[in-house]
């Protein structure tokens, strides 16, 4: 019964992929988020800040348009101290996508250490519980 469990837990662990960007994509990147700032900076809504900046790439436009909003949660919410309704608020964006980003963080950031963790001490030690 025990091992089931292990496993289960196992399958509920989220997996990530990370995209390895190529010198192009990473200065499209680059460049779309200093424009975000700027559009930001100036007053404009996400929305806005995206259309500010258009990249062709319509996978690689998703990309840094999510990327980008976990950028702003990071220096608002947890850097700034700005409730997520603040955040969700001041962006011109529903709280869900703003919770439902903010839940994902943590849940890249949780995986990202556990993996790390693993491949420094060589994972947690078997036990018989």
């Amino acid at each position: 019964m025990k091992k089931k469990e292990k496993s289960k837990k196992k399958r509920d662990m989220p997996e990530f992929q990370f995209k390895e960007f190529t010198p192009e994509e990473g200065e499209i990147y680059e460049e779309a988020v200093n424009a975000f700032r700027e559009a930001i900076a100036a007053g404009k809504t996400l929305r806005q800040a995206y259309e500010s900046y258009p990249i062709t790439d319509k996978e690689l436009a998703s990309l840094i348009h999510a990327d980008f909003l976990k950028i702003m949660i990071a220096e608002r919410h947890f850097a700034g101290q700005q409730s997520l309704e603040v955040v969700a608020e001041e962006l011109d964006v529903s709280l869900e996508l703003v919770k439902g980003t903010h839940m994902r963080m943590l849940q890249e950031v949780g995986v990202t250490a556990a993996n790390q963790f693993g491949r420094e001490d060589g994972g947690l030690p078997k036990t018989n519980d």
